[in-house]
């Protein structure tokens, strides 16, 4: 996968329009689209697609071919995937061939995404995207549907006043295509030489909206709750929890490393545990048999087998997941996105430069009282300035 904004040059748009700006994946999370890439065998690949139509309640899936020679009515197909739209269901996607570009918008600006084969794309109901081959006219792509298999665009002007579209604005903090700002979002506070270098574990601060390593104590505390309610693992239930906005599966998972201080997490997957717990036991184990990189313990040994995880797994589960009626009754609030705080300090730096104008006239008519004036303008003025008649 790569992306990029859309340069809207007249050349043909199964080109690559490539603006030369990127789009990283933290910038598609801020818009609700999710990527993920299955690099497995084929068989691990589909036990992937498994786990997450289970996990998202999916029932249905088909495989659609395009390419002038294998689609009916391609040229009428290629034109209504291109023409924009909305669906009010997810659009999941997995590329099982070839390869494609999905546009989506940005607000005012279209960003391109090009998949090719293993690329698995979801795109959140109501955002408005379209969908063009590349210039070698063919893709193969499984779809997945919570139901029985459909295809039902909604294209603009009609789909503006759309519940699911409205909704869908209202998550991503906006309720227009014609924002007063576009949220490009740089990394400020890297230093320099470093900011255009965007890593796993870099996470966008909820307070001040800009990309820095580390997490607030305030973030980890939502964190360790939203590990103790959906349990190690399931990032994407945290991530439509929207308890942390614009955090990656990446950065969570790093950030868990961290809590728990070993490296290993996947003797804990799927545990409802309390990671700050553990990381404070395996912070006292001492021995040279303990090795530790960045303070999380890590394996010295060989790869631990399937049923050797488990074994691990189920040890964990007797001695630290806590019970079911606790972790059923935790609620997670909704945090802002980083584009309402960004706007909101926005708006507040607005105020204080009115006000601050306000202060700074004030402090220039003090310094710089207006003369006052009688009948004759003249006369008033050499009178304030002491200035003597000539006697008659």
């Amino acid at each position: 996968m790569r992306a990029y904004y859309y340069d809207e040059s007249p050349e043909d748009q199964r080109e690559a329009h490539d603006s030369g700006e990127p789009v990283d994946a933290f910038q598609l999370q801020l818009i609700r689209v999710q990527y993920m890439r299955l690099a497995g065998s084929e068989e691990e690949n589909i036990a992937a697609i498994d786990a997450l139509c289970k996990e998202r309640n999916y029932k249905s899936r088909d495989d659609i071919t395009i390419s002038p020679t294998l689609l009916p009515n391609y040229e009428e197909m290629i034109r209504s995937f291109f023409t924009e739209h909305i669906h009010e269901d997810e659009e999941i996607r997995y590329i099982l061939d070839g390869a494609g570009y999905f546009d989506v918008r940005d607000h005012h600006r279209w960003i391109r995404i090009f998949v090719e084969r293993g690329d698995l794309l979801i795109l959140p109901a109501g955002i408005c995207h379209r969908f063009t081959l590349d210039t070698n006219n063919y893709i193969k792509a499984m779809r997945l549907f919570k139901e029985n298999p459909k295809w039902i665009p909604i294209y603009r002007p009609e789909a503006d006043s759309n519940k699911y579209h409205l909704h869908y604005l209202k998550t991503i903090g906006n309720g227009s295509f014609s924002p007063a700002v576009t949220h490009t979002i740089a990394p400020r506070s890297m230093p320099t030489g470093q900011r255009n270098v965007v890593r796993s574990n870099d996470s966008a601060s909820l307070w001040n909206c800009t990309l820095s390593p580390g997490w607030t104590q305030e973030e980890v505390q939502i964190l360790q709750q939203a590990l103790l309610r959906f349990g190690v693992g399931n990032w994407m239930k945290i991530i439509e929890s929207e308890c942390l906005p614009g955090k990656t599966i990446a950065q969570m998972n790093l950030q868990t490393q961290r809590m728990l201080g070993q490296q290993s997490t996947a003797e804990f997957n799927g545990l409802h545990i309390d990671a700050l717990q553990i990381g404070e036991i395996n912070s006292k184990k001492q021995g040279p048999e303990i090795k530790r990189k960045n303070n999380c313990i890590v394996n010295t040994g060989g790869k631990l087998t399937r049923d050797e995880i488990e074994k691990r797994r189920v040890a964990h589960r007797e001695k630290f997941e806590v019970p079911a009626a606790v972790w059923k009754g935790i609620v997670l609030s909704k945090q802002d996105s980083p584009h309402i705080v960004l706007e909101r300090r926005r708006e507040e730096l607005r105020m204080l430069k009115a006000e601050l104008d306000e202060v700074l006239a004030e402090i220039e008519d003090t310094e710089n009282p207006q003369q006052p004036q009688g009948d004759n303008g003249l006369e008033a003025s050499s009178s304030a300035l002491g200035t003597k008649r000539p006697r008659e």
